[in-house]
C-alpha cells in the first residue's frame, strides 16, 4: 500500500525540459484539490525529466494509488525504491504493487526484502502473512512453467518483469525481455503467449495468431493460447475458426493460471451467456472456485452474463465480491454505477473496455482520421474517408455490431459515431438492429433509428422501439434545433422595450400584462410591423382574458407571416382550448415536416402537440412527443411539468425510491 507520509524535499534532481519546482508545486496544488488525473500527467512528465527525484516519485506513487492505477503504481514504486532505498513505505508499496498486479514471484521477493530490512514496519505482519501464502504456492506456479526454485527462479522473475513491462505499456522492453526468455528457453510457451498479446496490441493480428499457433504446437491444450486465439479469430470475423478454438478451450482439462477466467473470457467475446453460466456452475462444483479469481475478472464476467439474463440481484452480489483494486473490480464498479441510472440512460452490462476489442493502433488511426477531416474538410469527406478505412480494414465492420450490442460506453459511442459516418450497407444494418434492440441508452437508439429511417431501412411512422424499458410505437422524424434569431434585429430602444415587456409577462398576472401591453405599444410605434412584438402583444391579451382579441391578432399574424411559427403555434393552442381540435390539427400538421426549429419554437411546438393529443384523450401519443422532445432537448425546464402530468405517479415513486436508497 502506498505511503501517505510527507517527505522532505530531495536534493537529487535530473535535467529536464520544464523547471522542477514550479511543476512540482503545480502537482501538489492539484493533489490538494484531489484532481488526481491531472496531477498524474504532471508527475509522469516530471518523472521522465527527473527520474532520480524522490519527491516527484513519492507524489506519483500516492497519486497512482488514489487512482487505483495499479500498473503505474507498481512502476512508480519500483523507481522510488531505486532512488530512495531506505524508504520503508516504498519497499512495502512495491511488494503490494507486484502482488496486486499478479506477479507472485516478484511479490514474494519484494515482501521478503521489505520484512528483512524493515521488520518493525506497520505492514510487516501483513507482509509475513503474504510471504507464507505466496511461498506455499510458488512451487506449484514454477511447476506450471516446468521450472524449479533451483533451476528456474531467474527465468520466472524475468517472465514476470516482461509481464509488468507489458501492462505498463512499455512494449519495446516487454518484447526484448520475452525474446531473451526464448533465447534461454526456446520452448517457453509463456513468452510466446506474451509476444502474441504484444503483437495484437501493436496491431499485428497475423503475428499474434502465429505466436498462439506456435504455443499450440508445443502444448496443444494450452489454456491461454486457446483463449487468445479465440479472441483474435472473433475480432477478425472468422467465427468458424473462433468456435472451433473456443470448443477446444472449454473442453481442455489442462491446468494453468486462472483457468476458469480464461474460459468465461472467451465465451464473453462470443456473448454466450448460457455457456458462461455453465462454466460458472462447473467451477463451483469443482471446489476450485471460492467466489473470486486472481484478476477479479471471473466474478465480473459471470455477473455480466447474469445481468443479460435478467438476474440482476445475483449479478450485483457477484460484482460486490470482486476484490478491490483488481482489473475486474474497476469494471464491476463501473457497471454498478451505470445500473443506478434510469433504465433509459444505461449502457450496462458490458464485459470489456474498448481497448479489448480494438488495438491501440486502430483507435489512434480512427481518432486521427476524425481530427484531420472533421475540422478542416467537413463531414462529407470524413464520411468518405471512414468508409474507405472500413473497406481496407474489414475486421472493423465485424466489431461494430458487437460494440453496439455489448460495448462499454466508450466502445458503443465509438461504434455508433463511426457507423453513422460510414453508412455502408453493413453499417446501416448494424444501426437498424441496434435501434430496435434493448441495448444502450434510449437517446442513442432513437438517433440510430432516425439515421436508418432516412436510409429507408425503417419506416418513419409506427416503428416499435424500446423507451424507458417498454416497447413503444414512435414516429421517426428528424429535427435540427438551433439558437439563431427568428426575426430581424431591433433597434436598441425597441430591444430594451421588448425585454422589459417580456420580463413583466414572465412574472404573470393581469396587472403585469397591462404594463407589458403599454410598453409593447410604444415599441410598435417605432417598429409597427414587427411580428415578434405583435405576437407578444397577443400574449398580453390572453393574460388579460381578452381571448377574442388575441385570437384575431394571431390569425392575422399567421396569415401575414407564414414562416414565423410562434403565432401559428399560439393560435393552434388557443383553438385546442376552445375545443376546435380539427382546426388546431390543421395548423400544426404542416409544421411536422419542417426539418429545422429554433429551440423555443420547438418547445412551443411540442407543447402544442402534447396538448392536442391530451385533448383527444390519446396519452400514448402525447408521451411519444414528450419523449422525442426530451431526446432532442433534454435540459429544457418545461419538460418536468409534462412528465409529472403524464406520468406523475411513476415519477414520484421513482423519486421516493431514490430518497429511500440514499
Amino acid at each position: 500500500m502506498a505511503s501517505k507520509k510527507k517527505t522532505g524535499l530531495s536534493k537529487r534532481s535530473g535535467f529536464g525540459i520544464k523547471s522542477l519546482m514550479p511543476e512540482l508545486r503545480k502537482a501538489e496544488a492539484l493533489i490538494i484539490k484531489q484532481k488526481w488525473e491531472k496531477a498524474q500527467v504532471v508527475l509522469e512528465n516530471l518523472s521522465d525529466n527527473y527520474p532520480h527525484n524522490a519527491d516527484v516519485l513519492s507524489h506519483l506513487v500516492n497519486v497512482c494509488y488514489e487512482l487505483k492505477d495499479l500498473p503505474a503504481y507498481e512502476r512508480a514504486c519500483e523507481m522510488l525504491v531505486k532512488v530512495d532505498p531506505k524508504n520503508a513505505d516504498a519497499a512495502y508499496g512495491l511488494a503490494g504493487g507486484h502482488y496486486a498486479n499478479l506477479h507472485p514471484i516478484l511479490a514474494l521477493e519484494a515482501f521478503q526484502n521489505a520484512v528483512s530490512r524493515f521488520p518493525n514496519h506497520e505492514k510487516a505482519d501483513d507482509a509475513r502473512e503474504a510471504i507464507a501464502d505466496l511461498d506455499s504456492k510458488v512451487d506449484e506456479l514454477l511447476a506450471e512453467m516446468n521450472l524449479t526454485r533451483s533451476n528456474g527462479w531467474e527465468i520466472a522473475v524475468l517472465n514476470e518483469r516482461a509481464q509488468a513491462y507489458f501492462i505498463q505499456g512499455k512494449y519495446k522492453q516487454a518484447k526484448l525481455a520475452n525474446e531473451e526468455l526464448l533465447r534461454l528457453r526456446p520452448d517457453f510457451v509463456f513468452s510466446y503467449n506474451n509476444l502474441s498479446l504484444i503483437s495484437f496490441t501493436l496491431g499485428d493480428n497475423d503475428k499474434a495468431i502465429a505466436y498462439c499457433q506456435k504455443v499450440l504446437e508445443i502444448q496443444p491444450d494450452n489454456i491461454h493460447a486457446l483463449g487468445n486465439l479465440t479472441r483474435y479469430h472473433i475480432l477478425n470475423g472468422d467465427m468458424e475458426q473462433a468456435e472451433s478454438t473456443c470448443e477446444r478451450l472449454i473442453n481442455s482439462q489442462a491446468k494453468g493460471w486462472d483457468v476458469w477466467t480464461k474460459k468465461v473470457e472467451a465465451l464473453s467475446y462470443f456473448g454466450d451467456d448460457q455457456g458462461i453460466l455453465q462454466v460458472f456452475e462447473q467451477a463451483k462444483a469443482s471446489g476450485e472456485f471460492s467466489g473470486t479469481s486472481f484478476s477479479g475478472l471471473f466474478s465480473h464476467l459471470v455477473a455480466v452474463a447474469l445481468t443479460r439474463q435478467g438476474r440482476i440481484d445475483e449479478a450485483r452480489k457477484l460484482w460486490l465480491k470482486t476484490p478491490e483494486g483488481t482489473e475486474g473490480s474497476k469494471l464491476a464498479q463501473a457497471n454498478l454505477q451505470d445500473l443506478k441510472k434510469p433504465i433509459g440512460e444505461r449502457h450496462a452490462p458490458w464485459a470489456f473496455p474498448l481497448t479489448c476489442w480494438l488495438t491501440q493502433k486502430t483507435i489512434k488511426d480512427l481518432s486521427a482520421l476524425a481530427d484531420s477531416h472533421s475540422k478542416k474538410k467537413g463531414q462529407q469527406l470524413l464520411a468518405k474517408t471512414t468508409e474507405d478505412y472500413f473497406d481496407s480494414h474489414p475486421q472493423i465492420t465485424n466489431i461494430i455490431p458487437i460494440l453496439l450490442e455489448r460495448g462499454d460506453p466508450q466502445g458503443r459511442e465509438f461504434a455508433f459515431r463511426f457507423a453513422s459516418l460510414a453508412k455502408t450497407p453493413e453499417m446501416l444494418v448494424a444501426l437498424r438492429d441496434f435501434a430496435i434492440s434493448q441495448h444502450g441508452p434510449d437517446a442513442m437508439r432513437y438517433e440510430a433509428a432516425i439515421t436508418v429511417s432516412e436510409a429507408k431501412l425503417l419506416p418513419q411512422e409506427g416503428v416499435k422501439i424500446w423507451f424507458q424499458g417498454e416497447l413503444q410505437e414512435v414516429n421517426l422524424i428528424s429535427y435540427e434545433l438551433h439558437d439563431e434569431p427568428t426575426v430581424a434585429n431591433h433597434s436598441r430602444k425597441v430591444k430594451n422595450l421588448g425585454g422589459k415587456a417580456i420580463s413583466l409577462m414572465e412574472k404573470g398576472g393581469v396587472e403585469k400584462a397591462v404594463e407589458a401591453e403599454k410598453i409593447l405599444q410604444k415599441a410598435l410605434e417605432i417598429e409597427p410591423d414587427s411580428p415578434d412584438l405583435l405576437n407578444n402583444l397577443a400574449g398580453t391579451y390572453q393574460m388579460q382574458g381578452r381571448t377574442e382579441e388575441a385570437y384575431n391578432l394571431l390569425s392575422e399574424l399567421s396569415s401575414n407571416y407564414p414562416d414565423y411559427l410562434f403565432p401559428i403555434i399560439s393560435l393552434a393552442r388557443l383553438k385546442i382550448k376552445k375545443g376546435e381540435i380539427p382546426e388546431a390539427e390543421a395548423l400544426l400538421k404542416p409544421l411536422i415536416s419542417r426539418k429545422r426549429f429554433q429551440f423555443s419554437e420547438f418547445s412551443n411546438f411540442c407543447t402544442a402537440q402534447i396538448e392536442l393529443f391530451m385533448a383527444k384523450k390519446d396519452k400514448d401519443s402525447a408521451r411519444k412527443w414528450l419523449q422525442m422532445w426530451e431526446n432532442l432537448d433534454p435540459e429544457n425546464p418545461d419538460l418536468l411539468p409534462w412528465k409529472l402530468k403524464l406520468d406523475g405517479n411513476n415519477l414520484l415513486n421513482k423519486l421516493k425510491s431514490m430518497v429511500s436508497g440514499w
